[in-house]
Order: structure tokens, then sequence, then C-alpha cells
């Protein structure tokens, strides 16, 4: 049986003696989405010091949409709260775990689970106020938790407009997250627009990335042309931001501009090869007649996770090509 995280703790005082790890030892390799450099990492900073509530939060931040991992980081998050019931840290990695176990479980474990999830997103952003992830993570509760297990919108514009004291700038991005769960898109934008992040590099890359929540919004609506210039400014702001480059490739192969559809969903794949691009870039393919590469991206995108209809569509389209 292995010890608790408080117990190692005890046993082992001369850890004291190396340095607690810092969001931004961990900041460079979070925005690249390395997850075997930040799991390495990790596992080297717990080594060295077990109760390093950082190393262990950006571990189980980077791994846990997979489940395999997943189960190896929630035992020592629990211990985590255990040891260190006043880390803000330890309570929104574990209700950040639980989320995901509950999203990945279907509607039963989902609700088996929704008081924990609250529960410790709650506590942390208690703990810790002016931290926007926690904030972030909690507002996406009450907008996508049924209002059985406490879910509310008013909660959450509640959440985003009592940060306006803290961070003026990032309850607006929290408020545009409000908006867009309404499809209020001409309000989110505003939102979004008023936000001047300056030299602040991690509040640039925060508005980056609610760009492109809007931006698909924007797709979905469809507003082509208001999704391409969304995608564009981020694409312009930070060329590296693969989940843009993707967008923007989405909305050029729905304008037929497929070269540049394909140029788009290349880079995207080259900055980040987990990417659910394939499907896309193979019917970019297929559209300008190159049957070869149409077929090597839906084989690819079927060995990767797709929804029911676009798995059928792309198997359909492998046949159609000959390559099933």
């Amino acid at each position: 049986m292995k010890p608790t995280l408080l117990a190692i703790a005890l046993m082992a005082p001369t850890l004291a003696a190396h340095a607690q790890s810092t969001e931004a030892d961990f900041g460079a390799l979070m925005k690249q989405r390395d997850v075997a450099a930040i799991e390495t990492l990790a596992r080297q900073r717990l080594q060295a010091l077990p109760t390093d509530d950082v190393a262990l939060w950006a571990w189980g931040r980077a791994v846990a949409g997979d489940a395999v991992k997943r189960a190896e980081v929630l035992p020592r998050a629990e211990a985590c709260v255990a040891a260190r019931p006043q880390s803000a840290r330890c309570h929104h990695l574990l209700g950040s775990l639980y989320g995901a176990m509950a999203t990945s479980g279907g509607m039963s474990q989902g609700l088996k689970l929704a008081g924990k999830v609250k529960e410790h997103l709650s506590q942390a952003v208690t703990l810790d106020p002016k931290h926007f992830a926690m904030r972030s993570d909690l507002a996406q509760y009450y907008l996508q938790a049924p209002g059985i297990v406490g879910g509310s919108v008013r909660k959450a514009r509640e959440l985003a407009s009592s940060y306006a004291a803290t961070d003026p700038a990032r309850s607006r991005l929290l408020m545009a997250t409000v908006h867009l769960y309404e499809k209020e898109l001409p309000e989110a934008a505003a939102q979004l627009s008023a936000v001047q992040p300056g030299r602040d590099a991690d509040l640039a890359d925060d508005l980056n990335d609610s760009l492109s929540n809007l931006g698909f919004a924007q797709l979905q609506a469809p507003d082509l042309d208001a999704a391409l210039k969304t995608f564009q400014r981020v694409v312009a702001n930070d060329p590296t931001h693969a989940v843009a480059q993707f967008g923007q490739g989405r909305v050029l192969l729905e304008m037929k501009r497929t070269d540049e559809a394909i140029a788009s969903l290349e880079r995207a794949l080259q900055l980040n090869p987990k990417l659910n691009a394939h499907y896309r870039l193979g019917i970019a393919y297929q559209a300008k007649g190159d049957k070869a590469k149409a077929a090597a991206a839906f084989k690819q995108a079927l060995t990767q996770p797709l929804n029911d209809k676009a798995a059928d569509d792309a198997r359909k389209r492998l046949a159609a090509l000959g390559a099933a």
C-alpha cells in the first residue's frame, strides 16, 4: 500500500530544502501542450518534493483527458487535498479530474460526480479568487451542468462580473464565455474587442483562446466572413496557435478556398499533430482531386476520436476513393 502524500512528507523532512515549483516553471510547456515534457518535469519535481502542488496541478491538467494517465494522477490529487486542504491547486485539480471522468462516463456517471466537481472547483475559487483558470472552469461548470446539480447561467454571470474588481480584462473574457453559451455573438465579440493585452503575454494568450472560441461559434452560426476575420486576427497575433489555424482552415474549406484551407490545416497539424484535423484535410484534398492524400487523411482521421457522423462520412469517402 502506497503511503499518502502527507505520510511521505512527514517521513522526508529534508525535502523542505527543495524549492516549490511555480506556474512559470511549467508555463511554456503548457502553452505548447507538451504533455510528455510536463509529465517528466512534474515527476522530477514531485520526486524531490512530494508536496509540490504546482507540479501535480500542471501534470494533472495536462493528462486529464487521458483515462489511463488520469487514473494515476487521481489518487495523488485526492491525497493532495487531504494533506493540503488549503491548497487551491489541489482542489482545482481534483475537481477537474472528476469533471473529466464525468464528461467521459455518460449521464449517470456525470450526475454521480457532479457534486464533487462543483465542491472542489468552488473551493479552489474561494481559496484563490484571483486565479483565472480556476474561475473559468467553475464558470464552465455553471454553464454546462444541469440545474439539478447546480448549473446556472446566472451564477456564471455573477462569477464573471464579480471578477471585474480584481481583473477587469479577464472579467470580460469570462463574460464573453457566458454570451457565447447564450449564442449572443455580437455581445461576446464586443467584450473581446474591449480587451487590450498590451505587453501582458499571458492575457494575450487568454484572449487568443477566447477569440478562437468566438470564431468557432461564428462558424457554426454560420457567419463565415466574421469567423474568418476572427481566426485571422488570432493567427496574426500568434501564428503558432494551432486551434486558430485549424479554425481558419475549416472556414476556408467552407468558402471553397481549397488551397488556402489545406495550407492552414497542414500548419495546424504541424503545430499539434493530435488535433482532429485530418477529416477535414481529407475533404479538402478530395475537393482538390488528390485521391492519394485524401485517402491517407481519412485513414488517419479514423484512428482518432471522431463523432459518428464524421466517422461514417470518412468511411463512405474512402469507399468512393476505392481505398476502404
